[in-house]
């Protein structure tokens, strides 16, 4: 995500591509309960116990089938942690309910698993989302200024796959600019920002305007589009529920 000296917003993000031979086997351990006997004893009373009937479970939505090989997370929910390496313009509790936020309006499951104290590290499979200085940031003076970046990557499946999900993504970091221009350090651009990464932290790539995940904006937008949500359920379809 990129903000322009014109005060609008390029959208960024990067993927590095992993193949597998074939699908991964699964190894199951079976646990048995052992009935030990005792001696006998004489019978008591009989009684009747009497319970209320225990409620049924809603059943979870599955993903959709993915024939297109749109990246998405195959295990719901998806869990992050919020990286404490570098000072932002906000402070860490502000930060991470504007994360939560953020993923809530997209209405996929995810889970915070509070601080991750070695900064964002790339290629360690935890999903790391903080404030540093992007990498391929424009040099001070340029037009435009990196306000956030996604790097996500992911596994595609080259032999003997499942055709209904041959893509999965496996790691996600996100950066925020700790030194975005001073116009747009207030909290409702970094939830604008954090809304779109988190977007490209479930997989979306860019739509055309006016979409939250467009590659350029000069208003913080705050709400997603019919764009951006039939983008997410074409992903993660009832598992998404986003906010109206």
């Amino acid at each position: 995500m990129r903000f322009l000296a014109v005060a609008s917003v390029a959208l960024g993000v990067v993927a590095l591509a992993l193949g597998f031979g074939g699908p991964a086997l699964d190894h199951a351990r079976t646990l048995r309960d052992a009935i030990v006997g005792e001696p006998t004893a004489t019978p008591g009373p009989t009684f009747t116990p009497t319970a209320s009937p225990l409620p049924t479970a809603t059943p979870t939505p599955e993903l959709p089938p993915n024939p297109q090989a749109l990246r998405r997370w195959a295990q719901l929910p998806v869990r992050y942690c919020i990286a404490q390496g570098e000072d932002g313009f906000v402070d860490v509790a502000t930060f991470q309910q504007l994360v939560e936020r953020a993923f809530a309006a997209w209405g996929v499951p995810t889970v915070d698993d509070g601080t991750c104290t070695d900064g964002i590290v790339d290629g360690d499979e935890v999903n790391e989302i903080g404030f540093g200085t992007p990498p391929g940031s424009p040099p001070p003076g340029s037009r435009v200024t990196e306000a956030g970046l996604t790097e996500t990557t992911y596994s595609e499946c080259r032999a003997n796959c499942r055709p209904e999900d041959p893509v999965k993504l496996v790691e996600a970091d996100i950066i925020i600019e700790k030194s975005a221009p001073r116009e747009f350090r207030s909290e409702r651009c970094l939830y604008s920002t954090l809304l779109h990464e988190t977007g490209h932290f479930l997989g979306l790539n860019h739509l055309p305007a006016p979409a939250i995940m467009e590659a350029e904006t000069s208003s913080c937008p705050q709400q997603l589009t019919q764009a951006d949500i039939a983008a997410l359920r074409a992903r993660y379809g009832d598992r998404a529920q986003p906010a109206a």
